[in-house]
């Protein structure tokens, strides 16, 4: 009898062992992604016509700014972008080798883990809007160029690599904390809800960070 017993209970054991499920993977620490080395980020000037930005050479000029790893992530210039502007912003990352990144941030399910956020530095949160907004407007496919008829899945899967802001505060002094989060799991929250473009939402607290960089702004006002 306890012979029986005895197989018994390792055929238990075995079987709890069998069935236990396997740890999810964290994302965090294997990358299916190069590490960006190098970013430039464009601002285009124009206006949006529905889902549709259209770039306008009169409202102003395209600004840039580029960072590295190799300057400590510090922008090569200070951007003045014209109050109440809409500007096209367009992230590009490069590896080291010098290979455009956005594919990999954009493509085999990393889309649903990554997500840029615009932080204006030093604000509370529930200020954020009074400085800046930001519409993502990352479409499917996700090159699809500047102005383009292209379906925009930014407003349900929000990433970043495109989207519009606007200044609102001409004269004051603004710094922008650009981050881009690698979420553990999935950066949209049990409700399926992603955090808005100035606050990462509290479900992302166990994420990691790709990008994290402040670059400096001079709005000008717009006489």
């Amino acid at each position: 009898m306890k012979k029986i017993i005895s197989m018994l209970t390792l055929s238990t054991l075995l079987l709890v062992v069998g069935c236990k499920p396997e740890a999810p993977n964290d994302e965090t620490q294997e990358k299916n992604h190069q590490d960006t080395h190098k970013v430039t980020v464009v601002f285009t000037p124009g206006k949006m016509e529905g889902n549709k930005f259209v770039p306008v050479s009169s409202l102003g000029k395209t600004l840039s700014f580029t960072a590295s790893a190799e300057s400590s992530w510090k922008p090569d210039n200070t951007i003045q972008p014209i109050q109440g502007v809409s500007y096209f912003v367009q992230v590009k990352h490069y590896s080291k080798a010098g290979e455009e990144l956005n594919r990999e941030y954009a493509t085999n399910g990393e889309d649903l883990i990554h997500q840029h956020f615009f932080i204006p530095n030093k604000i509370k949160s529930e200020k954020a809007l009074e400085w800046i907004s930001y519409q993502y407007l990352d479409t499917k496919p996700w090159d699809a160029p500047i102005s383009t008829d292209a379906e925009v899945i930014g407003t349900k899967n929000p990433i970043g690599l495109k989207g519009v802001m606007v200044f609102k505060q001409a004269g004051r002094e603004l710094q922008i904390w650009l981050r881009l989060l690698h979420a553990r799991g999935s950066k949209f929250s049990s409700a399926n809800v992603a955090s808005p473009f100035y606050a990462p939402g509290m479900w992302t607290a166990n994420g990691a960070y790709d990008l994290d960089l402040n670059f400096d702004v001079e709005v000008l006002p717009n006489n």
